[in-house]
């Protein structure tokens, strides 16, 4: 039988990988948005987010881009003025545009870091009609 010697240090990250293999492996995922991923609305008035995880607060960002109009071929992304709120879970995020949306495509992009403190980022699109 061969045994092999660790540092303590690798000892230590080993044996917290064998007690806590989730905790390891666990990154925060968006899991549900309102409005929903490729979705066709009439109106938004804000954009609920909603992860696999408790958010670190002092980690997320996010961004609402208009990406295309309505009878506007080659429409240049355009950044949408938001405000934003984490929800008391930690859990949620609402984005809040500071104008009506009018009709066109937009794209959502957030990123954040939960308790494995790894950040994670995604985007989605949806259509105002």
């Amino acid at each position: 039988m061969i045994k092999l010697a660790l540092s303590p240090l690798a000892a230590i990250a080993a044996a917290a990988l064998t007690l806590s293999p989730a905790a390891a492996l666990a990154h925060a995922k968006l899991v549900a948005s309102t409005p929903a991923a490729n979705s066709k609305v009439a109106k938004v008035a804000s954009i609920q987010l909603k992860f696999s995880e408790k958010l670190i607060a002092s980690t997320v960002r996010a961004e609402l881009v208009m990406t295309a109009m309505p009878g506007m071929t080659d429409h240049p992304p355009m950044k949408i003025a938001i405000a934003s709120a984490m929800g008391k879970d930690g859990k949620s995020m609402t984005l809040t545009p500071k104008r009506v949306l009018v009709p066109g495509t937009y794209k959502v992009k957030w990123s954040a870091a939960g308790a494995d403190t790894h950040r994670m980022g995604s985007e989605f699109s949806f259509i105002v009609k």
